[in-house]
């Protein structure tokens, strides 16, 4: 509910979020109407999960905005408790006091208005006047609300800074008796040890009560913060400079950082090494996959050529001689990386690798990083493959892999492809699981691909190791080397913006220049979908939108919008958690499910709605999805490039215009013209396109892994398993 300068509801789901500014994009149920609001709100930005379903206010103003029409433009969460009674409703519904559900504390505020606290508090007997309620269940609500008081000054203020009631039991559970002394005391404890609890939210915390802003437990979580920020931009350790540049930007002083680090690396929280600060994690995780690659590299002998040629012949394919090599050097056992471009030949390299395995009877692992890149091996291969995290029997509530160093991988050997998408962390799991050498591990995958979402770079890393088996693909064989988009993919790495079709000479790929935001997206739901329709694409199943960013009138969500109106108008509203989706829309999963073995970057679509949530059909296969599930999903008309990855589409219509810029580089415009099989188009404007080619320059990323493979490949033998104690 809004009085024109607050608004007061539950929060629907947090539509976007950047930790770093704090600013967060909610949609807010006040009671009536879903509502959106905006602006710098830290704990919601830190915790979007956490917070969902939770009650809070806002203080601001309303505004029309010209992309997005009418929304909140928030300045700051209420300090305190709720100012209306709607407010006050939901507040008692999301108090997570057991009894008190929605159509209770509704009919409590009916009662008691304004008074409703209080009653709950100091009357509690006064619940029997309403109707339906006994004395034995006041006495319960009652017994319950007072076993709630140890922490209600706590949540009180914990709520003030915005925190869910979810979190702040979180909180309690997580220290217990002592949960008051580490918020009034303590209060940095909360961003390190704490999930959904970031930097800026504690240090607001601390603020308000008195704390020094040169404080040393201060400097320390800034420290922790910006080394945990830096693995979600990619990086595995930080230099002490970057460090101190990103403690920084967070207005914290820098003076004390050395003797912070000092005391994190005494606390072992911190690893250094040299010049270079890690997290414990990230330092395992870099030495256990080198001291793992070095004892891989160069084990087993090449098999047969003529093993490698009766596969060949069995697959019906003629391998050229660098594709035959990696075949038999991949049989032969220990590590290959076999990378090449789209229509090089790699899939075809690994049909006969696989046949040439079942003619020796050997039973050879397939995996991918994702469900849909899986299922494209499998059906190339004709033989089962799964993602990384199913083949290492990922069970979070069992302590996560289940495949490790002491229960091993069962099989012959092991094709791990899209392996540009692994991460480091995923990497070592893998690595860790392997049986013995010369167990023979071949990663197949594109160096120029944008690298992973999570940290490090591992296949630029083990190719620039200089040690590993490396087999580069050139050879484009796709359509006699005529497909438009192979060539274009060929040409944008050469630092080019490739001709359209109607001057090449091409059926398959198109540039479609638009200068303005509307242009384009009028030309994208009109003569685009119209042409894709009369080529025979089916718009729902074959087409594939994507863009560099979410946000913007040629972002993701914009995108969606348009052509869930251009393809599914009619469909029947979802509503609730499942607002702004329709049954029939196309849904992309941004969470790893591992109860119904649907994993983040998994398209289905909705196909029907019950009682207790939709139904959304995966490929074939129809999973019950419940409300309470209903965020980790996004219509997915249009996708980001990033989420497209190891995924391959029938058409792909490419979004790239000057108000992408900020994203625009050579390896995102080359990952996007690759996940097309038969038709791409790409538009906006000329100087977009320009620009993307330009830029080389990737990010970079501190990471050690090819550093660490050179030094464990010519260190002497060291104690423990593969070298690592």
């Amino acid at each position: 509910m809004s009085d024109g300068r607050w608004l007061e509801g539950r929060v629907a789901r947090v539509v976007w979020a950047s930790p770093e500014s704090g600013y967060a994009v909610v949609r807010i149920f006040d009671g009536e109407h879903e509502v959106t609001a905006v602006g710098t709100l830290g704990p919601l930005a830190d915790d979007p999960d956490g917070l969902v379903d939770s009650f809070v206010a806002l203080e601001g103003k309303w505004e029309a905005h010209a992309v997005h029409g009418r929304q909140f433009r928030a300045s700051g969460f209420l300090q305190g408790l709720p100012r209306t009674l709607t407010g006050l409703e939901l507040y008692l519904a999301s108090s997570g006091v057991k009894g008190i559900g929605k159509e209770l504390a509704r009919r409590i505020v009916e009662a008691f208005g304004v008074r409703a606290l209080a009653v709950l508090e100091e009357e509690p007997e006064r619940l029997t006047e309403i109707p339906g309620i006994g004395a034995k269940r006041a006495r319960s609500i009652a017994a319950r609300w007072a076993e709630d008081e140890s922490g209600r000054a706590l949540a009180v203020t914990l709520r003030g800074l915005g925190m869910s009631a979810r979190l702040v039991e979180r909180i309690r559970k997580r220290y217990g008796d002592q949960a008051s002394h580490v918020v009034h005391r303590e209060p940095y404890r909360l961003s390190e040890e704490i999930r959904g609890v970031g930097f800026r939210t504690a240090d607001q915390l601390a603020s308000e009560l008195g704390m020094s802003p040169d404080d040393p437990a201060r400097v320390r979580a800034a420290a922790v913060h910006v080394l945990r920020q830096a693995e979600q931009d990619g990086h595995c350790y930080l230099p002490e400079a970057e460090i101190a540049a990103g403690v920084r930007a967070l207005d914290v002083p820098v003076d004390g950082l050395p003797m912070a680090l000092h005391e994190l690396v005494l606390d072992r929280r911190v690893i250094p090494e040299g010049d270079r600060f890690y997290e414990p994690r990230r330092f395992d995780e870099e030495r256990l996959c080198a001291a793992q690659v070095a004892a891989r590299v160069g084990e087993g002998e090449p098999a047969t050529d003529a093993l490698v040629q009766q596969a060949a012949t069995l697959e019906g394919v003629e391998l050229d001689p660098l594709q035959a090599q990696a075949v038999a050097r991949a049989l032969g056992g220990g590590m290959v990386v076999v990378t090449g471009g789209p229509g090089t030949g790699k899939t075809t390299l690994v049909r006969v690798l696989v046949r040439a395995a079942r003619i020796r009877d050997e039973s050879w692992l397939l995996a991918s990083p994702t469900g849909r890149a899986a299922r494209r091996l499998e059906e190339a291969t004709g033989t089962p493959a799964s993602t990384l995290h199913r083949l290492l029997e990922f069970n979070p509530g069992e302590g996560g892999f289940q495949r490790h160093a002491g229960n091993p991988l069962e099989g012959d050997g092991l094709v791990v492809d899209e392996v540009s998408m692994v991460d480091l962390p995923l990497m070592a799991a893998l690595l860790d699981a392997l049986p013995a050498p010369p167990f023979p591990v071949v990663l197949v995958g594109d160096a120029d691909q944008l690298p992973s979402v999570g940290p490090g770079a591992v296949l630029g890393d083990l190719i620039a190791s200089g040690e590993v088996d490396v087999i580069r693909l050139e050879r484009i064989y796709r359509q006699d080397a005529r497909s438009g988009i192979v060539v274009a993919a060929s040409q944008i790495l050469a630092g080019e913006v490739p001709p359209s079709g109607e001057k090449a000479g091409w059926d398959d790929f198109f540039l479609v220049p638009r200068d303005s935001a509307s242009a384009a997206q009028q030309t994208l739901t009109g003569p685009i979908a119209d042409r894709l329709e009369a080529k025979g694409f089916d718009l729902m199943e074959d087409m594939q939108i994507l863009a560099p960013m979410r946000r913007g009138p040629l972002g993701t969500q914009a995108l969606n919008e348009l052509m869930q109106q251009r393809l599914n108008p009619d469909g029947e509203a979802i509503g609730g958690r499942g607002e702004g989706m329709r049954v029939g829309d196309r849904v992309i999963c941004v969470k790893n499910r591992y109860d119904v073995e649907v994993f983040n970057g998994d398209v289905g679509r909705i196909v029907g709605k019950e009682r207790t949530g939709v139904i959304i059909d995966f490929g074939g296969r129809r999973v019950g999805w419940g409300w309470e599930d209903m965020r980790m999903l996004e219509l997915a008309y249009a996708v980001t490039i990033h989420k497209s990855q190891g995924s391959e589409y029938p058409a792909v219509i490419v979004v790239l215009a000057r108000g992408h810029h900020v994203m625009l580089r050579r390896n995102l415009f080359y990952t996007a013209v690759t996940r097309a099989r038969r038709f791409l188009c790409v538009l906006g404007d000329h100087a977009a396109w320009q620009r993307a080619v330009s830029e080389a320059r990737t990010e970079r990323r501190f990471t050690a892994l090819a550093e660490r493979v050179r030094d464990a490949c010519h260190a002497p033998a060291a104690e423990g398993l593969f070298g690592v104690e």
